[in-house]
């Protein structure tokens, strides 16, 4: 059964090794700084996302990623061929609420990965930001994605890739809206649980996009849940998980 379950998840890293593919709509390739900060993540699902390194064997995430039943690993690429590091254990923010996520209502959509082992030399932790309130209209995010490059096109996936996008709002108090002025750009298919950066420092979680004028697809406004306002959970939870922050590379 284990072993079934290992050859599923390598089958998905395989599928989604980068070649020429291309990710994030509108996207360039990753600086080193970022991706040694960024992971694949893999499930048996068949579906992917993206999370940032807190530790050598904890990711960051979005809730929506890895909530439903599945097993989930993190797909080492760009190194031959795709190598697997698996989820040891889950942690959902106590206050994500799935129905709401459906509907794009502003949730906690967050969650913590523990892996079964520490991740290769080559990645670093990232650092979180700090509490200094609801970013105002403008100023500027990096997101970092293995996602797609454009809506349906699977087979672009597998490519950590950024863009810069400028705040246009926020919502409830705990999300940011993010968008280009010109052209499509933002996450996509597969970016969901992706830093969201913010002076160098992972300020965010990709949670939804948008096509443009609110359509469906990808390219018009992405969503961000704000780490700053759960920092005190993340904190408290990878304590618990035995991986403090502050404790990795």
């Amino acid at each position: 059964m284990i072993a079934a379950r290992l050859s599923a998840l390598a089958l998905v890293a395989a599928l989604l090794a980068p070649g020429v593919a291309q990710a994030i709509v509108g996207g360039a390739p990753a600086p080193a700084e970022v991706a040694a900060q960024t992971v694949l993540i893999v499930s048996t699902r068949g579906a992917s996302c993206t999370g940032a390194v807190l530790a050598p064997d904890l990711v960051l995430t979005a809730a929506h990623c890895v909530a439903p039943a599945a097993d989930y690993a993190v797909a080492i690429v760009g190194e031959g061929p795709p190598r697997l590091v698996p989820a040891k254990r889950i942690a959902l923010h106590p206050r994500f609420d799935a129905g709401q996520f459906q509907t794009r209502r502003p949730t906690p959509d967050l969650a913590l990965v523990k892996l079964a082992e520490p991740l290769p030399g080559r990645f670093r932790t990232a650092r979180l930001a700090g509490a200094d309130g609801l970013p105002e209209k403008g100023t500027a995010f990096l997101l970092a994605g293995y996602g797609v490059a454009a809506d349906g096109q699977t087979r672009s996936a597998g490519t950590l890739r950024t863009v810069a996008l400028p705040s246009i709002g926020t919502t409830g108090g705990i999300m940011v809206r993010l968008s280009a002025p010109e052209g499509a750009a933002g996450a996509c298919t597969g970016d969901s649980g992706g830093p969201a950066f913010r002076d160098g420092a992972v300020a965010g979680v990709t949670g939804w996009a948008t096509g443009p004028g609110g359509s469906r697809g990808c390219g018009g406004v992405t969503g961000v849940t704000l780490v700053s306002l759960h920092r005190d959970w993340i904190e408290a939870t990878a304590k618990g998980l035995g991986s403090p922050l502050g404790s990795g590379r």
